[in-house]
């Protein structure tokens, strides 16, 4: 027991000495070894002891080694063994780029948690070994896409980790990957689907849709379907049309029409409107009037007159246009003198003229005409007799017509020579004498010949008496008091 004593680390060399471990390259290597008997040599006796039951004195060994990040290349390796009730051998072998081990064993139950980092990737695997029973959980990074099955995932990419549309429960279909990496069962087929019912896992069946509607898909209307895998449903038949609100597939909707009007639809007016369908506008409001083309029933449409003016219309001219509500010509500013026609406000009008004759004016014969340019008066210029302004017979003058003489040639100083309704002598009634120094009969004066009057005969101091412009009266604003 002295040499026992003395050295008790030989004993557990020596154990040891008869183990081997065998190091992988690039694997983690975890060795729990419990040892339920102790075996010593006693150099005093020479005799060895074997004892059946475990020492009476254990030490309950909690062992922590923390083996900090190291860049290794190519093997780095660390063993940790605890001896008494429970031994644990953690191994850590790396290839790459960084490890951090640590290894925890308390009594009966060893956790180990080891990290790998190679290159850019880190894998996290915890593994917990309580009794009988070991635990292991790893934590992979966000690899979401890389086709590989990691924890957490259903599925990634085209790798469904042998999963199909049948072992989740559907009776057939494709099974798909989502990019999320969960699986993606939309073309997965039920067996029930098509039976008219809704089953479990059926969204809907035929026309069992579970009360739901377009309306409350969101749309405004249509009909609600139900897809052939009955896990969706079919909105081809559902509208936004009736929301007030023009969508891309439709002209209009409702009160929203895009900023038309029946204007803008190429018509003259009124009130323009959306098709119940959305699909077009309703322009049985619009009236067509007014957009300058001649529309169903329309006899003219502003500046379109079908080809018609004054003249067709049986004028004499002037410019032919459309009244406001298309159903007629606006003849207002057309010319009725020169068709033909007595109109209100004409004497005559061409050939017409209302029963009027030569004879009936007071010539003895003729042939009476209209005044071509106003139809307000006849012409009398064929008729014969006085009042045709020509000389006829012994007439010494007809109307404007004189025969060349004046007041000046009828002896007077001026005035206006003019002929006498009979055309048997001239009228002298507007010729004057006032202007030619002379005193006539009815002047009080007449410019220098003032009947012997002065500015004292008319009761003035003094002063130059003339002749007032007429020849009536006197002119004293030259005189003085």
């Amino acid at each position: 027991m002295r040499y026992s004593a003395i050295f008790p680390g030989l004993f557990v060399l020596a154990a040891l000495s008869g183990c081997t471990g065998d190091v992988v390259q690039g694997s983690d290597t975890d060795t729990t070894t419990d040892t339920s008997s102790t075996t010593e040599q006693d150099t005093s006796t020479g005799v060895t002891p074997t004892t059946a039951d475990p020492p009476t004195t254990t030490t309950a060994p909690t062992t922590t080694t923390t083996v900090d990040p190291t860049t290794v290349d190519p093997t780095d390796t660390s063993t940790t063994t605890t001896t008494g009730e429970t031994t644990d051998t953690s191994t850590t072998t790396t290839t790459g780029e960084t490890t951090d081990t640590t290894t925890t064993t308390s009594g009966e139950t060893t956790d180990t948690s080891t990290t790998t980092t190679t290159g850019d990737t880190t894998d996290s695997t915890t593994t917990t070994t309580t009794g009988d029973t070991t635990d292991t959980e790893t934590t992979a990074p966000n690899s979401c896409g890389d086709g590989i099955l990691d924890a957490g995932e259903d599925c990634d990419q085209d790798n469904l980790g042998g999963a199909d549309c049948v072992g989740l429960g559907f009776g057939g279909g494709t099974l798909a990957c989502a990019d999320d990496c969960s699986f993606d069962t939309s073309l997965c087929l039920m067996e029930s689907c098509g039976n008219g019912t809704l089953d479990e896992k059926e969204t809907c069946d035929g026309a069992d849709l579970d009360g739901e509607s377009c309306a409350s898909q969101g749309f405004a209307g249509g009909t609600l379907a139900c897809n052939d895998t009955c896990n969706g449903f079919d909105v081809s038949g559902c509208t936004t049309c009736g929301d007030d609100q023009k969508q891309d597939s439709e002209a209009c909707d409702g009160a929203d029409l895009d900023g038309e009007s029946c204007v803008s639809q190429g018509f003259g007016g009124g009130t323009l409107a959306c098709n119940a369908d959305c699909g077009g506008f309703d322009v049985s409001q619009c009236d067509p009037c007014g957009n300058d083309q001649i529309d169903d029933d329309e006899v003219c449409d502003g500046a379109a007159l079908a080809n018609q003016t004054c003249e067709s219309l049986g004028f004499g001219g002037g410019t032919l246009g459309c009244v406001a509500t298309c159903d007629e010509f606006d003849t207002s500013q057309c010319d009725s003198c020169g068709n033909d026609q007595l109109d209100a406000g004409e004497t005559c009008d061409g050939a017409a003229l209302g029963g009027a004759t030569c004879e009936s004016l007071g010539f003895d014969g003729g042939t009476l005409a209209c005044a071509a340019d106003s139809c307000g008066a006849f012409d009398t210029s064929g008729c014969v007799g006085c009042g045709n302004d020509k000389l006829d017979g012994d007439e010494p003058c007809d109307g404007s017509e004189l025969d060349g003489e004046t007041c000046e040639t009828q002896g007077f100083f001026g005035g206006t020579l003019a002929c006498t309704e009979q055309c048997d002598d001239f009228d002298l009634s507007q010729c004057s004498d006032c202007g030619n120094n002379q005193l006539d009969a009815g002047e009080t004066c007449d410019g220098s010949d003032l009947g012997g009057a002065t500015c004292e005969s008319q009761g003035f101091a003094g002063g130059t008496l003339t002749c007032a412009t007429g020849c009536g009266a006197f002119d004293t604003s030259a005189c003085t008091e």
